[in-house]
């Protein structure tokens, strides 16, 4: 593992070059709370590039994610999670996230600044990652890196606005959304 110092912080690293999602071990995973609960999803369709370089804040990542491989294993919910109510998947097949700077904050923890992409409406959010580690893979020849990352946002600033109101107070779908991304990466060829 490589290591470099960047205002102070020491960044640990992985070896620099373009890194791809191992799709087996990634989860682009979100939370919402659903009256008095929560309920997890995840998208199952997504690929994207991932470029790690010399210095941290010079890497890269562009993600790319199919909106109508929503799950939250519940078929009902997620039919109406592709209807016009939310994320309307035959107008909007995709959502992106493209990233536009990385400031390490400590030796594994970095800040992803990006631009995320849900129904044509672009908005900047800050993902909070966690480098994990790095080493060979099962197959010989093989290099994976890991990476946790997250982020809260309010769903009503991508045009995610369908809710109802509860006779309890309150409404039956929150607008935070919390967003839980764990990837394994290998190095590409």
């Amino acid at each position: 593992m490589s290591a470099v110092e960047i205002e102070g912080v020491r960044a640990q690293l992985p070896p620099a070059g373009n890194w791809a999602f191992d799709k087996a071990h990634t989860v682009v995973g979100f939370t919402a709370r659903h009256m008095l609960t929560k309920v997890h999803g995840r998208f199952t369709a997504f690929d994207g590039e991932v470029r790690i370089a010399e210095r941290p804040e010079d890497s890269s990542v562009k993600v790319e994610i199919q909106t109508a491989s929503v799950s939250t294993d519940n078929e009902q919910r997620d039919g109406h999670l592709r209807s016009g109510d939310f994320f309307e998947t035959e107008a909007y097949p995709t959502i992106t996230f493209v990233s536009t700077a990385v400031r390490p904050l400590g030796s594994e923890t970095f800040e992803l600044d990006g631009m995320l992409t849900i129904k044509d409406v672009s908005k900047p959010v800050t993902l909070r990652a966690t480098f994990d580690g790095w080493g060979p893979g099962m197959q010989e020849g093989t290099t994976l890196a890991a990476f946790s990352a997250g982020t809260t946002i309010d769903r009503e600033d991508w045009g995610l606005t369908w809710n109802v109101a509860v006779e309890t107070g309150g409404f039956l779908v929150s607008k935070k959304i919390d967003i839980e991304i764990e990837a394994e990466l290998h190095l590409a060829e």
